[in-house]
């Protein structure tokens, strides 16, 4: 199945840095229940993509 984004806004709840994610959770974005989680580059810290964010 073809994945409907192809870019997700993320901003870490930690350090504050704000990122734009392009790699390849963005499928499990659409069919997961669960929040799909991404580390932060700067602290390494697991942050929840939100859909809204996501383009």
């Amino acid at each position: 199945m073809e994945c409907q984004y192809t870019s997700c806004f993320v901003t870490c709840h930690r350090c504050n840095h704000a990122w734009t994610y392009m790699g390849i959770r963005l499928n499990s974005l659409q069919r997961s229940k669960k929040p799909v989680k991404v580390g932060c580059p700067r602290c390494h810290a697991k942050v929840a993509m939100q859909v809204k964010e996501a383009r």
